[in-house]
């Protein structure tokens, strides 16, 4: 029986599955903002949760590592001024849902 693909699995922890829905948010935003570092970072969030949805460990560990430089993106292009603050919000948030015990415990057991 061939396992079937998707772009969210509704049946990992919420951690995981919230994480997997932002990177593509994250992504898309990414991609928008116009940034050469976030539009690479965008790039990569795609296939990363497309490879999480489908447990794959190789994703998540994309993604923990894209969500980390994300972070330290917005702080080379804002600063340290009051518009970091706003612009950190969901890559860190990101970042936590991906590191999160329940969404580490589940890759570590489940993703090939």
């Amino acid at each position: 029986m061939e396992s079937q693909r998707r772009w969210v699995n509704r049946h990992q922890p919420q951690t995981l599955a919230t994480g997997t829905m932002l990177l593509y948010i994250e992504g898309f935003f990414s991609l928008v903002r116009g940034s050469t570092d976030l539009l690479l970072l965008g790039l990569l969030m795609f296939p990363s949760g497309y490879l999480v949805a489908n447990d794959k460990k190789v994703g998540w560990q994309i993604a923990v590592v894209v969500s980390a430089l994300a972070i330290v993106a917005r702080i080379r292009i804002y600063g340290f001024g009051s518009s970091l603050l706003i612009a950190l919000l969901f890559p860190v948030v990101l970042l936590a849902l991906l590191l999160h015990p329940i969404s580490r415990e589940h890759q570590r057991i489940w993703f090939d």
